[in-house]
C-alpha cells in the first residue's frame, strides 16, 4: 500500500470512528402509570434538535431498532425506543395466550407508551415542535394511535402492519402529517394494511415502498439495504429542514 492510500484508509477509518463517537446512547428506566418499570435506550447526537419514539415489534424487543436508532442519531435526530411490558427487559408478565396479550396491549400499552413519549420530550434538547413516532408490525397501530393522542405528532414512519381504525381514520383528516410505510409483498396482511394506510393520507410527501418476500418489519432491512438509509433521509427532510429553506 503506497503513503497516499494508506493515508487515505487512516482517515476513513478516522472519520467512521468519530461518527460512531457522536451518538450518545444509553439505557433508561421509565416507569408506567401503574408502577411497572420499562426499560428504554436513548440515542442522541449530543445537540439539541427532533426526536422520534420508536416502537418495535411482537416477536422482538427495542433492540431490534439499534442500527436504525443510532443512524437517525447520526443524523441529529434524538431517539427513544423501551421494550413494551412483558417483552425484553421491561417488566409485566410474560403473556403467551392471545387473548391475554390483546387485554394488555388495549388496557395497559397505551399508558405505557404515553409515558416513554413523556420521557423523550423531557429529555435536554429535544425539539418538542419537531417530533416523529414509527412502529413495526404491532407497532404499527400503536404509534398510529400515539399520533392520534398527540397530534403535535409531525411524521410517522409504519413497518409492516395495519393501523388501527383510529389511527387510520386519524391519518386520513389529517393532511399535514407525512407517512412513510413499507411492507413486503407476499407479507399479505402486512401489505394490505400499510396500503390502507398511505391511501389514506393526504399529505403529498407520504411514501409507499413495496418490496418482494415475505419479510416482516425490521428483518426487511437486511434483505433490502436501502431501505434503511431511504427511511432516515426522508425523516430528515420531515423534521430537519426547517420551512422556508
Amino acid at each position: 500500500m503506497t503513503t497516499v492510500n494508506a493515508m487515505l484508509v487512516a482517515g476513513f477509518f478516522s472519520t467512521m470512528i468519530v461518527a460512531v463517537a457522536d451518538v450518545q446512547k444509553k439505557d433508561v428506566d421509565i416507569k408506567a402509570p401503574d408502577g411497572v418499570n420499562l426499560k428504554g435506550t436513548y440515542f442522541s447526537p449530543g445537540r439539541p434538535g427532533p426526536a422520534v419514539l420508536l416502537l418495535h415489534q411482537c416477536n422482538m424487543d427495542r433492540h431490534a431498532w439499534d442500527a436504525l436508532a443510532a443512524d437517525f442519531a447520526r443524523a441529529g435526530i434524538q431517539v427513544l425506543t423501551f421494550d413494551f411490558r412483558g417483552f425484553g427487559e421491561s417488566g409485566g408478565e410474560r403473556l403467551t395466550d392471545p387473548a391475554a396479550r390483546r387485554a394488555i396491549q388495549q388496557e395497559k400499552w397505551p399508558g405505557d407508551i404515553d409515558a416513554a413519549y413523556a420521557y423523550l420530550l423531557s429529555q435536554k434538547g429535544v425539539d418538542k415542535s419537531r417530533i416523529a413516532a414509527g412502529g413495526a408490525s404491532c407497532g404499527v397501530a400503536q404509534s398510529s394511535n400515539l399520533a392520534a393522542r398527540h397530534q403535535e405528532i409531525k411524521a410517522l414512519v409504519l413497518l409492516s402492519g395495519p393501523a388501527s381504525d383510529a389511527g387510520r381514520d386519524y391519518i386520513t383528516k389529517t393532511p399535514t402529517l407525512p407517512v412513510f410505510g413499507a411492507a413486503s409483498e407476499e407479507d399479505k396482511n402486512a401489505a394490505v394494511g400499510i396500503r390502507a394506510v398511505l391511501e389514506g393520507s393526504k399529505n403529498p410527501q407520504s411514501m409507499l415502498k413495496m418490496y418482494g418476500g415475505t419479510e416482516h418489519g425490521v428483518p426487511m432491512f437486511d434483505k433490502n439495504p436501502e431501505l434503511e438509509p431511504m427511511i432516515v433521509n426522508w425523516l430528515k427532510a420531515r423534521l430537519l429542514v426547517k420551512k422556508g429553506s
